[in-house]
């Protein structure tokens, strides 16, 4: 028995295109979708079918395009103050209720001392929570919504301007990961774990 391998790739490059529409992230989708779309052109040539070759390439192109846009944006970022009690914030606790609870237990983030929203050109993109002891902020939970999960907000407030956490008299970090994926987050925005904690990470400003 023979393989086929330009109707296994054909195949590949319809499961690539699939698995780029799961993603919460735009940037991910674009990413992934690209390579779909490259694998597609190779397989219309691949067929002699110009059509698809054709279409696909343009959609490599429309990716290649929105991905520049997106790396070349110049976008405003800021945090303001926040209350746990108000009834926004609930609305957003209850609305992303699901998902913050496998990332902190809800009784812990509404019993927190402090909360700031981030924004991201104006809008709301997420929020922190934690508890203010000195110039230490104890975070409990780092949220951002679907839509704005690209570590631009991670990027530029832990990495590129600390400064807007040390104009609120905050000199360090602490953040908590209960899973690896948030583990390694912290890690790209320059945590280090804490020496004998299981999941306690600092990050000093």
């Amino acid at each position: 028995m023979t393989i086929d391998w330009v109707e296994w790739l054909g195949y590949l490059a319809s499961v690539i295109v699939l698995v780029s529409l799961t993603m919460a992230s735009i940037v991910r989708l674009r990413w992934i979708n690209l390579v779909g779309a490259l694998l597609f052109s190779l397989y219309g040539l691949l067929i002699g079918s110009i059509p698809v070759a054709f279409l696909n390439l343009g959609i490599v192109a429309v990716n290649i395009y929105y991905l520049f846009l997106f790396y070349t944006a110049k976008e405003r970022f800021d945090v303001v103050e926040a209350r746990i009690d108000s009834e926004l914030f609930r609305y957003f606790l209850q609305t992303y209720r699901q998902e913050i609870e496998k990332i902190a237990p809800l009784s812990v983030v509404e019993a927190s001392q402090k909360a700031l929203y981030q924004l991201r050109d104006n809008e709301i993109a997420g929020f922190f929570v934690g508890d203010r002891i000195g110039d230490i902020l104890d975070i409990k939970l780092d949220f951002v919504f679907p839509r704005y999960r690209d570590y631009k907000l991670g990027e530029y407030f832990f990495i590129k301007h600390p400064e807007r956490f040390k104009e609120r008299g905050i000199r360090k970090i602490f953040a908590h990961a209960r899973s690896e994926e948030y583990a390694r987050y912290l890690e790209r925005m320059g945590f280090v774990k804490v020496p004998g904690s299981k999941e306690t990470y600092e990050k000093i400003l």
